[in-house]
């Protein structure tokens, strides 16, 4: 008799445990992105309106490709992803707004 008590509140506790449940929202849901990705305009050349060079950046993780990092003259970043040993470019562009 008692353990037919004892399984009723653990199959009860159950049910309310599971009844209670609802999705968690992801960030990517919620939160826009920020970076935008954009197709190259040329495959042979770096846009001049890209603007000045900043930085140059490598990646172990990614041999052989190193980021270029330009400024915009409106002070927004743009990502050029370069492969130093093919002497090619990605196909896409990151840039990242400043404000």
């Amino acid at each position: 008799m008692c353990a037919r008590w004892v399984f009723f509140v653990c199959v009860l506790g159950l049910g309310l445990a599971v009844s209670s449940c609802r999705k968690i929202e992801s960030e990517t849901e919620t939160t826009p992105a920020v970076f935008s990705l954009e197709p190259v305009k040329f495959q042979d050349a770096i846009p001049a309106e890209y603007g000045s060079p900043i930085a140059v950046t490598t990646d172990s993780a990614y041999s052989g490709w190193a980021q270029l990092w330009f400024e915009k003259p409106d002070k927004s970043i743009v990502v050029v992803c370069v492969s130093y040993i093919r002497g090619t470019m990605r196909p896409t562009v990151m840039t990242i707004p400043r404000k």
